[in-house]
């Protein structure tokens, strides 16, 4: 009976074994399949970002290209047919002469205007020269009057992979835009440093602020934006902004 009792008792413990491994195993098939999962649905958003962000900058592309090549060469046309016509003709009222040299000046202003929105949505500085020039000359085009900007970068020696560059400056387009639009801002500080970790970008100003977490959850597309960018690239974005204390941005992004 006591033998009975043992192999009895063995039994039990070797079909608990069982069970425990057999429930053990199937948690952690669960798990991995689980983790397979997340990793698969992470690895597709990846994907579906970059092909919206790379179907962005061709359409940005394109449509500069469009631009410059088809609007602004018919306006430039258009300009130079209008100042031989002016040249040619003689007109004896004053304000004929006074409305064609407004035609003309409107013209002027809208090839001007065609060129700097072309030259806005793909600048061939960024292609040809890197980040840090293509920053500068979009802060020269910005009025003194308007916002004082100053800017400083170091470690640009060699450049980042051209995909980095071209979403970091849609980053930084986006962020002294809103400054202009919003912040109601005198002073603008901008650094990006680039090191043997990564690039960072700071941008403080001194305007009204904003509550970060209420405009990001409401109707912050350009904060949205900002943040699905930086998130493409591995990076961290930190709003430290509050009303009337104005608003400090930190951005780093690591080097693959």
């Amino acid at each position: 009976i006591r033998k009975q009792n043992l192999l009895l008792y063995f039994s039990a413990a070797l079909l608990l074994i069982s069970l425990l491994s057999a429930y053990f195993l199937y948690t952690r098939n669960k798990l991995k399949q689980k983790l397979k999962l997340n990793t698969e649905i992470l690895l597709q958003q990846e994907l579906a970002t970059k092909s919206i962000l790379e179907a962005e900058e061709k359409e940005r592309s394109r449509i500069a290209k469009d631009l410059h090549d088809g609007v602004g060469q018919m306006m430039s046309a258009a300009r130079m047919n209008l100042s031989v016509f002016s040249n040619n003709i003689q007109l004896q009222n004053v304000d004929q002469k006074h409305s064609l040299k407004n035609i003309i000046t409107l013209v002027d202003e809208s090839c001007k205007e065609v060129r700097a929105v072309s030259h806005s949505m793909m600048p061939q500085v960024l292609v040809s020269k890197g980040l840090p020039q293509a920053v500068e000359e979009l802060i020269s085009k910005i009025s003194i009057s308007l916002l004082q900007i100053n800017f400083h970068y170091e470690g640009f020696e060699q450049r980042p992979e051209s995909n980095t560059e071209t979403i970091l400056y849609r980053v930084l387009q986006e962020c002294i835009n809103n400054t202009l639009k919003h912040a109601e801002a005198k002073y603008l500080d901008i650094s990006l440093v680039k090191d043997n970790v990564g690039i960072s970008i700071t941008m403080e100003d001194d305007g009204k602020g904003f509550d970060a977490s209420a405009s990001v959850q409401k109707d912050g597309m350009g904060l949205k934006n900002i943040i699905t960018r930086i998130q493409f690239l591995k990076g961290t974005v930190d709003f430290d902004a509050a009303p009337g204390k104005g608003t400090s941005i930190v951005i780093h992004v690591p080097i693959n």
